[in-house]
């Protein structure tokens, strides 16, 4: 049987905050439990509403009570190398991918530090554009208390590189037949129909989504490595159909 988390990215202080709370009203409608992807100290120019009275932390705080996983997701969310980092996706733009260690490391501690003048403590790390390197793996457990990465290619959350791995590889609702699949959502550009397709989802499969607690992680195996080739062969084969559309 398939289980399923959820996962929201680019909470910031300059957020659209209405577009964020109809998903947060379907989420409590349901008693679904997100992952919430939190930029400690955003700079990017893709998020610039203006909240007037909204006190962000506030309601960050809010969301931990609610059992919501907040998360670390990057520093200042500002691109500032090429590098595609450990995953393997094609996004040539990072914020960690590429810098060296003692950068990657103040851009955590800093983060570190916002989170915990907020009173919060996130556990799981979220990379902006899925891109980070070996360096930010120590940087993160040099500085930060993570244990948990939400990100990579497997069929079950999986053990690698010192830390425990949620796998992420849905962008919207997928009916599965088994495994732990994490799907993600992007508030600020998501439409009307992605919520109503999310709802829908929802309903049909309310008692197979869980929270970060309920994951075990185990060995990668044999599974999880051909999951992880088709995936990146599928990718492959869209792109070689695009370039020889006319």
């Amino acid at each position: 049987m398939a289980k399923y988390l959820i996962r929201l990215d680019d909470a910031c202080p300059t957020f659209h905050f209405e577009k964020w709370q109809l998903f947060f009203d379907v989420f409590d409608k349901y008693g679904v439990k997100p992952i919430i992807a939190v930029i400690p100290n955003n700079e990017s120019k893709a998020f610039d509403t203006f909240n007037e009275g909204l006190d962000f932390w506030e309601e960050v705080r809010k969301w931990n009570a609610n059992d919501y996983e907040i998360a670390f997701h990057g520093y200042n969310h500002v691109y500032g190398t090429q590098d595609k980092g450990i995953i393997g996706l094609e996004n040539y733009k990072s914020e960690f991918a590429g810098l060296p260690l003692e950068a990657q490391e103040e851009k955590l501690r800093k983060g570190q530090e916002i989170f915990e003048r907020e009173q919060l403590n996130p556990r799981v790390f979220v990379a902006p554009a899925h891109t980070f390197d070996f360096n930010t793996l120590k940087a993160l457990k040099n500085q930060t208390y993570v244990s948990i990465i939400s990100d990579g290619f497997a069929l079950q959350g999986f053990l690698e590189y010192g830390f425990n791995w949620i796998p992420m590889q849905l962008w919207g609702p997928k009916n599965k037949k088994s495994g732990l699949w994490t799907i993600c959502y992007h508030p600020e550009t998501a439409k009307q129909k992605d919520l109503q397709a999310l709802e829908q989802f929802i309903q049909k499969n309310r008692a197979d989504i869980i929270t970060v607690d309920d994951v075990t992680y185990h060995k990668l195996n044999l599974k999880d490595y051909t999951y992880r080739y088709y995936f990146f062969f599928k990718i492959f084969v869209h792109k070689m159909i695009a370039k020889l559309k006319p």
